[in-house]
């Protein structure tokens, strides 16, 4: 058996999240290595990844309830001895639209998420700034609980 077999997780961990975790299983050797006091794995040698980011959006209202998928990421790339290039999180992404239609608030997220792509292929990272505009809340919790 794989050490990359699926686990069961009991947490709302995506499906197709749990698809790309099963398909970057193949790059990884399966020899363990010891680093930093960690069982890890490490990539095959014709694997070049370099780095690796997560891009997520959720319905609920609170950014942190990405955070356990943000540090499924983190883990996989230190398994992978990559770096871990920050995360993108778009809590309640439905406000992004009302009524199909995107809002200008949406836009600036939108503008401001493609802004992130271009820092992380330019500058090797995202600037916090960024990432804050992205995941700022576009409504208050009062009214998101109210919709």
């Amino acid at each position: 058996m794989s050490r990359c077999a699926a686990t069961p997780m009991y947490i709302p961990l995506p499906g197709d999240m749990q698809n790309m975790i099963n398909r970057l299983c193949p790059m990884i050797e399966p020899k363990l290595t010891f680093r930093n006091g960690r069982t890890r794995a490490r990539l095959r040698a014709t694997i070049s990844i370099q780095k690796l980011a997560l891009v997520a959006t959720g319905g609920w209202w609170e950014k942190e309830n990405l955070d356990t998928l943000s540090l499924i990421v983190q883990e996989m790339a230190a398994d992978m001895g990559v770096e871990f290039s920050g995360a993108i999180i778009r809590p309640h992404a439905n406000d992004l639209r009302h009524e199909g239609v995107l809002t200008l608030d949406g836009q600036a997220v939108l503008t401001a998420a493609k802004l992130a792509g271009h820092a992380l292929i330019e500058q090797g990272q995202i600037p916090a700034d960024l990432l804050d505009s992205i995941s700022r809340p576009l409504v208050s919790a009062e009214q998101w609980i109210l919709e």
